[in-house]
This record gives structure tokens, sequence and C-alpha cells, in this order.
């Protein structure tokens, strides 16, 4: 037996990487699933695409049926999950663990490309512990920066017009979960790929392998895109894709650059200070680090060899690529699923001999494994409610999460209309048959989406909707949700309110007047209802 077939060309055991991925698998399950096995509810605007799943496999038809402002990679992908396993709480918990355990896998697989030993390990783990479980929402950013990771990692082994098509076809895959980021990620690989072959071989076989590139990459976008077209017609699709995003998305402060760093926790206790280490990390590196990378490649441009010279290269441009798709935006979560390639260039340029840089490696690894330790143990510990809904066994971390889906899991049944939050149509199996699953304040909700959620509760009057706290942008006169706010406060009475996020925010739920309106438990509930008002802070 050879060293070959016992050490990775890291020089690691084979073992090693077994036994990273099993305590990666580990930490991952511990931290969406609570002992022995009940899912954490996987609430957030992951909840969208999973609604979205459950609406294909009843027959609907993205863009046509249903609005979308991304590609329909998530969507699809979720529905051929609940197609093949069934539409449980379980399964969203395993696609956390999934998503996450490939990340570690991709990173991993990259730095093995750059780093010798166990710092080829390093990687991985900031990626899982300070990374992905700070935003492990698993939304179709994280999708799209997981195949263009991919993708690169292809084109660090070779540029063969084979290898290029392959290339081409993850790079694709990142376009179909997010336009943007894929179609940012495709400029990076591209011009990564004309720069490579006219280093190589000057002459004229340099563009076989952009060319299967291009070829390759515009076959598969455009025959998803053109099938959806077709069906819902090209103007829905530019709309929805391209002019509903670069007009509307934007028009608030959730997708501005105004709220970079607004997610930063206050800091007020030493338990402030543990939760405010992602942020630091993350918000530390990207973009910043990319700047030092390109430095560091320039002045060490002599004495780098190619093989290790052209991943890093490879690295920052789709790096910087990845960052400046969610630039326009750059909240918190959006900067953790473009992190990667930030992480292992922080990792290539603390992988010195210098005392120093030793001993930030050494302190990383420390907090890393102090931090695995300290979050999966809290979150067994933590408290924690489990109910047995339509959607199977779950749990809730949050008491007031936990009381609203008792509340409403009492007095719903699976195909009740409701309207207004996908995460209780989807826990609940309730049927939300219009074109869109929500309405807010901000332009985000456009005037005739209003006019179809009107007009379908005038025809199939919801059992119950979920109105939130009118917004800090809210103009009677110019938000669109105007329309709809009047509506449900002529036609609906509220019978609930819910405190949620440690009581700084809360739902309301109204139902019809005519059902219950002088029913003595209707006049139990708004009592209760205005006294939970009463206690919560004023909204800012």
């Amino acid at each position: 037996m050879t060293e070959r077939t016992v050490r990775s060309q890291t020089g690691l055991p084979r073992a090693a990487y077994l036994w990273a991925s099993i305590a990666a698998t580990i930490f991952l399950y511990l931290r969406n699933f609570v002992l022995p096995g009940a899912p954490i509810a996987a609430l957030g605007d992951q909840m969208l695409f999973f609604g979205r799943a459950v609406h294909i496999l009843h027959g609907k038809l993205i863009y046509r049926d249903v609005f979308e402002l991304v590609t329909p990679g998530t969507d699809l992908l979720y529905a051929a999950l609940f197609k093949v396993f069934g539409i449980h709480a379980w399964v969203m918990s395993a696609c956390t663990v999934a998503v996450g355990l490939t990340g570690f896998l991709i990173v991993t697989s990259i730095a093995a490309e750059m780093f010798q030993g166990m710092v080829t390990l390093l990687p991985g783990f900031l990626f899982l512990i300070f990374d992905f479980n700070s935003a492990s929402d698993i939304t179709h950013h994280w999708y799209s920066t997981l195949a263009a990771l991919a993708s690169a990692r292809l084109l660090m082994r070779g540029t063969g017009p084979l290898r290029s098509i392959a290339a081409a076809s993850l790079c694709a895959l990142s376009v179909l979960f997010t336009q943007t980021q894929g179609s940012f990620a495709f400029i990076a690989l591209l011009a990564y790929l004309v720069w490579k072959k006219r280093s190589e071989s000057p002459g004229k076989d340099i563009w076989l392998s952009p060319a299967a590139f291009v070829l390759s990459f515009a076959a598969i976008v455009s025959g998803v895109l053109g099938y959806y077209a077709y069906m819902a017609g090209p103007h829905v699709i530019l709309f929805d894709l391209v002019e509903f995003p670069l007009k509307f998305l934007s028009s608030g402060n959730f997708n501005s650059p105004r709220t970079y760093l607004q997610q930063f926790p206050s800091i007020h206790s030493i338990g402030d200070i543990y939760r405010a280490v992602p942020f630091v990390f993350i918000y530390a590196l990207v973009p910043y680090v990319y700047l030092a990378g390109l430095y560091q490649l320039w002045s060490r441009r002599g004495q780098l060899r190619p093989h290790v010279r052209d991943p890093l290269i490879l690295l920052h441009m789709v790096g910087i690529a990845l960052f400046l798709a969610v630039a326009s935006g750059p909240r918190f979560f959006r900067l953790c699923t473009v992190a990667p390639p930030a992480i292992l260039v922080c990792v290539w340029l603390l992988n010195g001999q210098l005392r120093a840089v030793k001993l930030s490696r050494n302190l990383l690894w420390i907090a890393a494994t102090a931090f695995a330790i300290a979050l999966s143990i809290r979150r067994q510990v933590e408290w924690h409610g489990v109910l047995d809904l339509p959607i199977g066994r779950t749990a809730f971390t949050h008491r007031q999460e936990y009381n609203q889906f008792q509340w409403l899991a009492q007095h719903t049944h699976p195909g009740d209309r409701f309207f207004n939050s996908t995460a209780v149509s989807l826990f609940l199996q309730l049927e939300t048959p219009t074109l869109v699953e929500l309405i807010n304040d901000e332009d985000f909700t456009r005037p005739e989406q209003v006019t179809a959620v009107i007009n379908w509760l005038q025809q199939q009057p919801a059992k119950f909707i979920v109105m939130y706290p009118e917004s800090d942008s809210y103009s009677e006169t110019r938000s669109n949700s105007a329309r709809f706010r009047r509506y449900v406060a002529a036609n609906y009475q509220r019978v609930q309110v819910f405190p949620l996020f440690e009581s700084t925010w809360y739902e309301e739920v109204w139902e019809p007047k005519l059902t219950t309106a002088s029913s003595p438990e209707a006049r139990e509930w708004n009592s209760d209802s205005r006294e939970i008002r009463r206690q919560l802070p004023p909204q800012n």
C-alpha cells in the first residue's frame, strides 16, 4: 500500500475528512433537531419557497399562478423533495442539515487545493459555525453561492472543454437559483477561463473552452426559463425577474445599502458579546479580506507557483462577484451567504509560519471548537415546546411562536382558507390559492397583487387573516397595502394578538365579522387581545 492510497494530497489521512464530516453532521443535527428527533420549526424567508413548492405539487405554475421574483430553482428543488418524502416538518430541517454539510464539503474541497495539513479543515468549520449557523435560513442565496463555488472548484483542477461544460452546468444552476448571484458568478468564471487559456496556450484554440462554457450555460438557462416564458408569457418573466427587482425590491430600507451594519446586536452584557462574535467575523471579512488578499497576490506574484496562485485568483474573482450581487442590500444574512470565499481567503492569509499568524490560526480553532460545543448544548437545553401539527411533530424554541401555532392549530382544520403567513399555511396545511402569499406596506406589494387578493377574499373569505403592525414607511395615501388594510378592517374582526420576538413585534389574527362576531368566545378573545396589546411596547 502506497502513501498515496493512505493520505490525500494535503497530507491528511482520509479518515480525518471522514471524522470531520461526521462532526459537522452532528453539529448540524443538534442545531436543527431536538433530541431524539423532533425537527425545529424551519421559519424565516425559506418558508416562502417551501410554500411555493406546495403550490407546484398542487398543480400551479410559478410566475403564471404564483408570483416569484427569483429564478425557479429553489421552488422546484423543494417541490421534488416534498414529492419524494412527503410534506413533513422533518424534511425542511433535514434540508438545512444537507445544505450546511454540502457547504462544508465544498469549502473543504477547495481548501484541499490550497493548504497542507490540519489547516485544510479550518475553513470548513469556520464556515459552518460562524457563517452558516448564523444564517441558516436556506433560501435561494445559499444554493446559488454553493453552485457557483462548486463550478469554481471544477475549474481549479483544469480548464479543458469537458471540465468547462461541467462547470457551466453548475454555474447555470447558480443562475436558476438566483439570477443576480449566478450572473455575476458567470461573468467572473468566464473571465477567469479566458485569462487562463490565454496564459496557458496562446493560439486559435484558446476560445474552445470559453465557447463550450458559454454555450452550455446558455442552453441550460434558456431552456428552463424559455419553458416558463412559453407557459406564463415572456412579459411576465421579464417583469418578475428583471423589472420588479430593479424597480421595487430596493424601495424600502430592507433591500437598500442603508441596511449595512443595522443588524449588529446591541451589547449590554457578556452574553451579548458572545452573540456578537459571528457578526464581527462576517463584517470584518466581507468584502475587506479581498483587498488584503489581492495585495498579497500582487506583492508575492513572483513567489507563488501557478497551481497555488491560479485557484486564489479564481477564488477572489468569484468572491468579489458574489459580494457585488448583494451589495445593493448588504444585510447580515446576505453577507453570510456570500462569505465562504472570504473565509477561504482569510485562512490563506493566516497560513504562514510567523508566531503571530500561528497564534491567530490557533485562536480561530479554539473559538470554533468552543462555539460548536456551546451552540450544540444550548440548543438542546434551551426552552422548547413540541406540537403535533398536520405537517408532523414540530419543536418551537420561542414561546411566542409556540403559542401562536398552538392557538391556530386548535382553531383551524387542514384545508381551511388562510392568508398572510406562509409558515402558518404550510405547517397547518391551510389553503392560500392566490397570486401572492403576503402583503406588506412597501412598494414590494404591487396594486394589482392587492386587487387579486381582495378578489379572492370576496369570492372565498379566509377563515383567518394575519395582520402585522404598520411599518415605519406606512402611509395611508402612499402605501399599496392601504386598500387591503381597509378591506380587512371593514370585513373582519381581530380575535387574537400574539407578541413575537421577545415582545418587540406582534401579529394580529382576524376572522370574518359574520361568523362569530357576537359569540362569547369572540368577546373573550377580543378582551384578551386588548390586554396583550396594552402590554406591548410602542412600535417605532
